[in-house]
């Protein structure tokens, strides 16, 4: 390593493993791996060198023995500055002192927060599959340029979007497409009109590929984002379970999982009409920051004011739970994360947390947010959590 490398604290390298890591740390980690391939390698082994299940005592003899072994752990051979090591060393011994070097003792069969299966539960992506009206199916997952006609319509993807354009086809035929999203999923959808969605995991929108001029209608299970391109003469209405929305041109969120008890529509910009499918008569009319809920029943719909913001954070790449108990937000993450959740006690699902999480963010970032409260500890196997 040559004299002009950066010499970083090891501190933030202990950090990085425990997923604890500021935001100001985070850059100055990111700039000191970029200035070597040595360096990453360096990290690397450290992170393997602690999960392997290597502790750090507190008697001298023993602390010699594990810093010496995590040296010979390192670059095999390559140099490091003295003065790296020694400040290496330093924080290390700084940590044993206060009891806050939390690499386990052993290896254990589940492993704890922070270590090396974490790493493999990643956030979600940009996933869908799009079905064609002859039936024909593309997979729109891969970063791939994907271009067709179809009744009169140009489609356009190149694997983080899909792009409708307007036809000019004077056919009566309506033609309609299905984009499902997968479990840890995301996907960005522009309709014919222009009206701009953005798809939640485990979400499916049916939608035509040209609107025939009299309604603009779609049908949505799951969640999304609508940005609705404003026609005064042909309103826009999304199909959901037993509700039905209709608007003119505005922006919202519907909330219409299968398993979740209510249907819930939040109102972010303008006015929207939400009535019950069967029963027209029953229905309520949104402004901004006010929110409808409908049982599955299909038998009222209320209205609550709300701060839209929790609810539509997720397009902005944010969780936002305010209030919200634990059962609540691991069935939101369990489906960004593609994991499974089990609870030790059915009690710790009603313990409730107020938070603001990246969702871009390493799962064991995530939960050592929730685990800092010392109300519940996670333990995880491969894809599956379990919150004791």
């Amino acid at each position: 390593m040559t004299k002009d490398h950066t010499i970083i604290d090891y501190k933030i390298i202990w950090k990085k493993v425990n997923f604890s890591l500021t935001n100001e740390e985070e850059i100055l980690l990111t700039q000191w791996l970029n200035e070597s391939p040595l360096h990453q390698q360096y990290l690397d082994k450290a992170m393997r060198y602690a999960l392997e299940g290597s502790g750090c005592p507190d008697n001298k003899a023993e602390t010699d023995e594990v810093w010496n072994s995590l040296r010979n752990k390192g670059l095999n051979g390559n140099r490091i500055s003295s003065r790296w090591f020694s400040s290496i060393a330093a924080a290390i011994a700084a940590l044993i002192m206060m009891g806050t070097f939390l690499f386990p003792s052993k290896k254990p069969h589940v492993l704890p927060v922070g270590a090396k299966r974490i790493e493999i539960i990643k956030p979600g992506s940009n996933q869908a599959i799009l079905t064609l009206n002859d039936g024909s199916v593309h997979d729109l997952t891969a970063s791939k340029n994907l271009v067709l006609t179809e009744g009169g319509s140009e489609i356009k993807s190149a694997g983080a979007k899909l792009l409708y354009t307007e036809s000019k086809n004077t056919s009566k035929e309506i033609m309609y497409n299905t984009l499902n999203i997968p479990r840890g999923g995301e996907f960005f959808l522009q309709l014919s009109d222009g009206t701009k969605v953005w798809l939640n995991s485990e979400t499916i929108l049916r939608y035509p590929v040209q609107f025939d001029g009299k309604e603009r209608r779609v049908q949505l299970t799951g969640e999304a984002f609508f940005e609705v391109a404003r026609n005064e003469k042909v309103p826009f209405l999304v199909e959901s379970g037993e509700q039905i929305i209709k608007v003119l041109g505005t922006e919202f969120n519907i909330s219409s999982y299968k398993e979740d008890k209510f249907i819930s529509t939040t109102l972010v910009k303008g006015s929207v009409e939400v009535f019950i499918k069967n029963k027209p008569e029953i229905k309520q009319i949104l402004r901004p920051n006010e929110q409808s809920l409908i049982n599955k029943t299909g038998e009222e719909i209320s209205k609550i004011k709300v701060d839209p913001y929790p609810f539509v954070a997720w397009k902005e790449g944010r969780f936002v739970f305010q209030d919200q108990n634990l059962g609540e937000i691991m069935k939101t993450l369990s489906k960004w994360y593609n994991i499974e959740v089990l609870f030790a006690h059915e009690e710790l699902k009603n313990i409730r947390f107020t938070g603001n999480i990246e969702r871009y963010s390493d799962f064991g970032k995530v939960l050592r947010k929730i685990q800092r409260t010392n109300e519940v500890n996670f333990t995880i196997e491969n894809q599956q959590i379990t919150i004791r």
